[in-house]
């Protein structure tokens, strides 16, 4: 047996009685095992993290390097496994030469036992982050408010607004002045009518009716017959008629009323 194999085959036996045979180890063939490692193995404590360290031998081991793997890999993200695969590159280097596993094993536990955090689901890790910002925004009212008691010791540079009075105003230049409001509410208003916002108002014309009362009206005040009633009364002289017939005023209804009285 070379010395190589006689080296392997002794720690080997040296894990047995170290891990429990079944549970914590599990031999696969004369150079090819794997260990169960977890922070806490007599379960003292709840183990939320955990791997199995698979190793196999090279025919020059100790003196060269074994193949591993980390398998089973329970409860680290995958940039924490990254970063044991890290540490467990870096023991095997610093250990060449000389048995090793146990060592390296060793530097797996510690690893472990540093990060047995319980897993969080996503609801609960959405929650640990919101709970973060919020202390946050906490930390930062309060530097905010500490920052205005800080204030409150020294002069307040920004004065109390005292309204308009004050105020500087506009240069005169660009005041507006009461021609050029009322141009503008000119503009401003047919924009609006083209828009249907506002209505046109329109002045309506008098109708016949409306000239014939008025021009009664005024009759009776000045006390005479006046020269419209001569031009257009037909029958007594002196007496204004109105005919609505000469106004173009006349609609269907007066027509159908004349009709029938004619019949």
């Amino acid at each position: 047996m070379s010395q190589y194999a006689e080296d392997q085959e002794n720690e080997i036996e040296a894990l047995t009685s170290m891990f429990e045979e079944g549970k914590e180890f599990e031999r696969i063939s004369g150079t090819e095992y794997k260990l169960k490692l977890v922070p806490h193995p007599t379960g003292e404590e709840e183990n939320h993290v955990g791997v199995t360290f698979h190793v196999t031998y090279t025919p020059e081991y100790p003196d060269s390097a074994p193949d591993w793997e980390l398998e089973d890999v329970k409860g680290l993200p995958d940039e924490k496994v990254e970063e044991l695969k890290g540490k467990v590159e870096e023991s095997i280097n610093e250990n060449l030469g000389m048995v090793m596993i146990y060592i390296v094993c060793d530097a797996i536990k510690d690893y472990l036992l540093e990060n047995n955090v319980k897993e969080l689901s996503m609801h609960e890790q959405m929650m640990q982050r919101l709970k973060g910002e919020g202390k946050d925004g906490e930390d930062e009212e309060e530097d905010e408010e500490a920052g205005e008691d800080d204030d409150d010791d020294g002069p307040n540079e920004e004065e109390e607004w005292k309204g308009l009075a004050d105020k500087p105003l506009c240069p005169e230049k660009d005041r507006i002045s009461a021609d050029a409001f009322a141009a503008w509410k000119v503009k401003f208003d047919e924009e609006m009518i083209a828009a249907g916002v506002l209505k046109r108002e329109s002045v309506k014309a008098k109708s016949g009716r409306q000239f014939f009362l008025e021009i009664k009206q005024s009759e009776k005040a000045d006390g005479a017959g006046g020269k419209a009633g001569e031009t257009a009364g037909d029958d007594k002289e002196g007496v204004l008629v109105y005919d609505a017939a000469l106004f173009g005023e006349v609609d269907e209804d007066d027509l159908d009323e004349l009709s029938a009285g004619e019949d």
